[in-house]
């Protein structure tokens, strides 16, 4: 299996942040990330067709699906102690609704983030396992 040097936070925030109007790339050399807008910045889409086909150096990241997400926050809200927590929780699963239900829950809020961020981390290692590529966190 290859192994690629990447700062993993900027690759999850990369996913998180995903969208239908942005890509973002892993440089496979440098474990940089790559961002592209082609729909504010047209000429982006040429490049982005060269990267598509150096598949040994680029790799185009996932898209964060919504199935995902969901069953992320349903995950977390299972393992919930606070009966009316997870109430208002169920209630609201749509992104922001569901953190700003969170932000009155200051040690709830940081093991949200901190669950969210180590299911982004298994996913996208495997995703990337299915590329024959493991992920190591870069040395600082």
């Amino acid at each position: 299996m290859r192994q690629v040097a990447v700062t993993l936070a900027w690759i999850i925030n990369a996913f998180e942040n995903s969208s239908k109007h942005s890509e973002y790339y892993v440089d496979l050399q440098t474990g940089d990330v790559r961002y592209f807008s082609p729909m504010d910045f047209p000429e982006h889409e040429d490049t982005m067709k060269k990267l598509d086909k150096q598949p040994e150096r680029f790799v185009r990241l996932p898209k964060l699906e919504k199935e995902l997400s969901l069953k992320i926050k349903q995950d977390f809200i299972a393992g919930l102690d606070d009966a009316n927590l997870k109430k208002q929780l169920e209630n609201e699963l749509e992104d922001i609704r569901f953190r700003r239900v969170l932000m009155d829950y200051e040690e709830e809020r940081r093991k949200w983030y901190r669950f969210q961020n180590e299911r982004y981390t298994e996913f996208l290692k495997k995703w990337f396992g299915e590329k024959n590529i493991e992920l190591v966190e870069k040395s600082m």
